[in-house]
């Protein structure tokens, strides 16, 4: 099995504060990968590492077999996030936000793809409402919906699961499994939550104030 994200010696530092530290995992390809901490344990840190919004002090990263920032423009072009809460535009509807992240990612979607894109993640009866109507779990599906557009092979998702109810917390565990064993795709996945990444995650690693604390339990679905 092939590896699609190689973390080794990961280590960010602002000032005085160490956010990540000495910081290396693995992710192979068609894994959901759940990644673990407390708040502040400096999952969202890596993640912006990851997608190259923050540069690290020290270490190296590598996706798809190749350096992430000697090769960033071809690297994330495969890769989808919602980070946090999706930024969307709360004025047009969920098929209007879809179409126009499209056409800024470069791409030309036809309507019936984008219905489709809805579809998947469950809001194609919501496809022409206005975001401002959605609850927070509808806005989570559709910056799921956005960061699948352009059909990346490696998902990251930073708590997808924040502010939502039990209702939206499970629809979102099922959409993870449904894009991993339906559509293989690739997909990291960090929360706080311990009981919901055991429900679904293949293999797992632990962060505690920047450090690896436990890793790699594995599943067999």
């Amino acid at each position: 099995m092939s590896a699609i994200i190689r973390v080794n010696n990961l280590s960010k530092q602002f000032k005085e504060i160490t956010a990540v530290d000495d910081l290396s995992f693995t992710v192979n390809e068609g894994d959901i990968y759940g990644f673990l901490g407390q708040n502040g344990a400096g999952k969202s840190t890596t993640i912006r590492m990851l997608l190259t919004l923050v540069r690290p002090t020290s270490g190296t990263i590598s996706i798809f077999g190749k350096e992430l920032f000697t090769h960033r423009t071809e690297i994330l072009k495969q890769v989808g996030a919602v980070i946090e809460k999706p930024d969307l535009y709360k004025y047009l509807s969920a098929f209007d936000n879809l179409s126009l992240f499209a056409k800024l990612s470069g791409i030309k979607p036809t309507r019936s793809l984008l219905l489709d894109q809805l579809k998947l993640v469950g809001l194609e009866e919501r496809a022409f409402s206005k975001v401002k109507t959605f609850s927070q779990g509808m806005k989570q599906r559709l910056g799921i919906a956005v960061a699948l557009v352009h059909d990346p092979k490696l998902i990251l998702l930073d708590e997808p699961t924040n502010g939502l109810d039990p209702q939206g917390i499970a629809d979102m565990r099922n959409l993870v499994l449904k894009l991993s064993r339906e559509m293989g795709k690739t997909i990291l996945v960090s929360s706080h939550l311990l009981s919901e990444i055991e429900l679904i995650a293949t293999r797992m690693l632990i962060i505690h104030k920047g450090k690896k604390w436990w890793k790699d339990m594995w599943r067999n679905y």
